[in-house]
């Protein structure tokens, strides 16, 4: 949806996912529809060399915003989980914007102009069992992003972070999470961009939603957290497949 709305308004969009031909799909639809001339990307963030590839394909092109859009969790007990996958999942959600970051940031800050935006999540405000290692990566890009938003914003660069809550996206079905058992409200990722595109330049990071609001308002406050992860626990419990050690 970010890439969608950037060509409609003009803009030449580098596009990255492992799959190539999701990419070369959505770039002939971009191309059809906006005329957007698109480079694709096949790359996967969660292996250590992936820099280079972005360096090749972006290294003639100057780059005016980043969205760092890529993450992913895995639900249940940490103590039975793949460490491998765990480990995967941090340098995906941590080490991947930040090196990715990194690299463009010192050139948009030499134009004075430019924009960053994170992807951090409600479950960024505090620890949420059975989604620990999920929550901690947010919680490390909503300090993160907050961070650099303020060391730049008197340099001509916009840093965003993305605090987002349920979002209807295909993520949404990748693992057995009984969502008719929460109450939880879905947005639709329309309206989590338009959220996060009318905040850049105004805000260090924006919560989509009053609901989400209210939410991280709760799970903010240090009286709180005790109180909230009890809750999350319980939720989990009831939503997911989970087998107790």
């Amino acid at each position: 949806m970010f890439v969608k709305k950037l060509a409609a308004a003009g803009m030449n969009p580098v596009i990255a996912a492992r799959r190539i031909g999701l990419l070369d799909d959505l770039r002939e639809r971009l191309t059809s529809e906006y005329g957007a001339q698109v480079r694709c990307l096949q790359v996967d963030l969660s292996q250590d060399d992936f820099l280079k590839r972005w360096i090749e394909v972006c290294g003639d092109i100057e780059v005016g915003m980043l969205i760092n859009n890529a993450g992913s969790g895995v639900p249940g007990l940490f103590s039975q989980s793949d460490i491998e996958l765990e480990k995967g999942l941090i340098r995906l959600n941590c080490i991947a914007p930040v090196e990715i970051s990194h690299h463009f940031l010192p050139r948009m800050l030499a134009r004075r102009k430019g924009a960053i935006i994170f992807f951090s999540s409600l479950m960024g405000f505090q620890g949420v069992p059975y989604m620990a290692n999920y929550s901690a990566t947010k919680g490390y890009l909503l300090n993160f992003g907050e961070s650099h938003h303020h060391e730049c914003k008197d340099a001509g660069v916009d840093i965003l972070v993305l605090a987002q809550g349920a979002k209807e996206t295909p993520g949404k079905y990748l693992y057995p999470v009984d969502y008719s058992k929460l109450p939880i409200t879905w947005m639709s990722a329309e309206e989590v961009v338009d959220a996060a595109l009318k905040s850049i330049n105004r805000k260090a990071f924006v919560i989509p939603g009053l609901r989400n609001h209210l939410t991280a308002c709760l799970s903010g406050g240090l009286w709180s957290r005790g109180l909230v992860q009890g809750i999350m626990k319980r939720m989990a419990r009831i939503a997911l497949p989970l087998k107790e050690e």
